[in-house]
């Protein structure tokens, strides 16, 4: 190899090749002042973390003073906003000349010339709140006070322009749902931040925008980036156990009333609490996990943590100290130092330092063919799941209906809105009352709303009241041993057979597998899509099967967008399809075994 090689091999690193990913929203301050000061650009990827920017808590205290002239808390804060902007002086000012900060008292024209202003604008929108949607105000108020002209000196006007483009849309998403009034979407906004919803749709960067990515560890799930950067390991999460704990083994509930100081409890809440501990442990240990292997390239982990102290990061730091082949520790004093020749480190220090490499060329690919091997060893998947055994056939069905047809199904009922109507579907089948159906409609509108796509609540309540009314799902009521949304798994050669199964029932003579499907299709290819579903079906059936020890009798495929009549399908030959299932994952396994 040349050093020409290596240089065609390895390319430098661009600030849109790198994810900061964060366990909280609580140091994101930290981390926007931090990289402001380096003037790195940045953008908030995670809807939960643009709540917490500094536009959208200004633009939330300038629709909070609008809706309540009462709120001087709030007007103070607007006034002080980038869409007001007087300073603390001009607020004094103000009050000494015998200014009021109601902008509806009989005096709010007295004071400093730049609050009336102010004043007169929040009292201008106050009067159009009630004939204006909230969208319609909020984009008129964004309008008027030239918000986004003066980004424009913004070193990170895109992100600004993002924030408020994502207030905007967020009124629209709750105008189409049926919101109306300005204080009710102030509250549905306030909602959502003290809850921590986790917003479904993420803006889409532009595609000439160079900028760190910053998330939460959460919506990293799925993600790959060249660097990823693990920050505030060091910190747990807090300690907080609720006061009433739920023991579902033994269907019972245990409370606390009191500080932990001074405290009465239940005989068993000690013992729940120790419990819950452990499982939030194990979480906290899978999250990071998960965070550390959104990196594709390099890995870099902020970590600090004291002799003896235990924290989140424990388990990171364990799993390094047990594969030292894949880490080279860093000093972040000077670089990699070596202890015999630095003065600043002594026999004492405590800071693990890397020892001499050989950095040539050949001992570096040396290291990535060892590191390789070691990473294809140590992340094997042991798994494969329902789901992606019928992909290969569903995708090669898909393009034989395209080729035949000239054209593929209409573009809204395809990629990502098709798949947010389905989750809004399934949502409300697993939530509501299968054997009345009492409460569809709110959960459709709550889950449309959620799903990012208020505009289609109709079709989620069709689809939803089909499966309702379904012979097959009464069949299941009848039952009364019916079950959703089951997780199953079932061991196979070489690891796991796992996926989710909309609805099962317990009928006398065996079990019934429903799966809800919201494709599109003809009377006439009813058969055709039974058939691209058939692996699934069949692993469905086997995973149950071995999990429970129970026959599975029949494999139903629910079709809601199908014909009258051709909606239930049951799986044909379902012997042989369990056999073929359990081959096809056999093989799946093996493969990824041998890579």
């Amino acid at each position: 190899a040349t050093d020409a090689a290596v240089r065609e091999k390895y390319v430098p690193v661009g600030y849109s090749d790198i994810c900061i990913l964060i366990r909280s929203r609580t140091p994101l301050p930290s981390l926007e002042r931090a990289l402001e000061n380096a003037n790195i650009p940045y953008r908030l990827e995670s809807a939960s973390l643009i709540f917490e920017s500094q536009e959208v808590r200004d633009l939330l205290n300038c629709l909070r003073a609008i809706d309540n002239p009462a709120d001087r808390v709030a007007t103070v804060a607007a006034l002080r906003s980038p869409a007001f902007g007087c300073s603390d002086v001009d607020l004094l000012r103000h009050h000494e000349a015998g200014g009021s900060f109601e902008y509806l008292s009989d005096v709010s024209g007295r004071g400093e010339p730049t609050v009336v202003e102010g004043l007169e604008t929040l009292k201008r929108f106050h009067l159009r709140r009630m004939w204006e949607a909230p969208s319609v105000l909020i984009e008129g108020f964004v309008r008027d006070r030239m918000l986004l002209e003066g980004a424009i000196s913004h070193p990170r006007m895109r992100e600004q322009w993002r924030r408020y483009r994502f207030m905007v849309e967020r009124a629209n998403q709750y105008a189409e749902a049926g919101g109306k009034s300005l204080r009710s979407f102030i509250g549905w906004i306030e909602d959502q931040i003290q809850e921590r919803v986790q917003v479904t749709e993420t803006p889409v960067p532009e595609s000439d925008e160079e900028s760190v990515r910053v998330m939460t560890m959460h919506s990293a799930k799925g993600l790959e980036f060249p660097v990823a950067v693990l920050t505030g390991l060091n910190v747990s999460p807090p300690d907080r156990t609720n006061a009433a704990l739920f023991d579902r083994q033994r269907g019972a509930m245990e409370i606390r009333l009191g500080g932990k100081e001074s405290s009465i409890s239940t005989s068993g809440y000690a013992d729940l609490a120790e419990r819950e501990k452990l499982i939030k442990e194990a979480e906290g240990v899978r999250v990071m996990y998960v965070s550390a292997t959104r990196a594709r390239d390099h890995l870099v982990l902020s970590l600090r943590r004291k002799e003896g102290q235990a924290t989140a990061a424990h388990a990171i730091s364990d799993y390094m100290a047990d594969t030292p082949e894949l880490w080279e520790t860093v000093v972040l004093r000077g670089g990699t130092r070596d202890a015999g020749t630095d003065p600043d480190l002594d026999d004492n220090a405590t800071t693990p330092v890397s020892a001499a490499r050989e950095h040539s060329i050949a001992a570096r690919d040396e290291w990535i063919a060892s590191r390789k091997e070691l990473l294809a060893s140590r992340g094997r998947p042991t798994f494969t799941s329902a789901t992606a055994l019928g992909q290969r056939g569903r995708e090669e069905k898909e393009r034989k209906d395209e080729q035949e047809s000239g054209q593929g199904d209409e573009p809204w009922r395809r990629g990502r809105a098709g798949t947010q109507v389905g989750r809004a579907v399934h949502a409300v089948l697993q939530s509501i009352d299968l054997a009345t159906g009492d409460g569809l409609e709110e959960r459709a509108r709550a889950q449309a709303t959620a799903e990012g796509i208020p505009n289609r609540e109709a079709e989620v309540i069709r689809l939803a009241r089909i499966a309702v009314h379904s012979d097959i799902v009464r069949r299941g009521v009848a039952s009364q041993r019916l079950w959703r949304e089951v997780p199953v798994a079932a061991p196979m050669p070489g690891g796991f057979l796992h996926g989710f199964i909309d609805l099962l029932f317990e009928e006398p003579d065996g079990l019934v597998v429903v799966d809800y499907k919201t494709d599109s299709i003809d009377e006439d290819k009813v058969e055709d899509a039974v058939v691209k579903y058939r692996l699934q079906g069949g692993a469905y059936a086997c995973a149950v099967g071995k999990a429970t020890g129970k026959k599975v009798k029949e494999v139903c495929f629910l079709y809601l967008n199908a014909p009258d009549g051709r909606r239930e399908v049951p799986l044909p030959d379902l012997e042989q399809a369990v056999l073929d299932a359990e081959q096809r994952a056999t093989e799946e396994l093996a493969v990824s075994g041998s890579t």
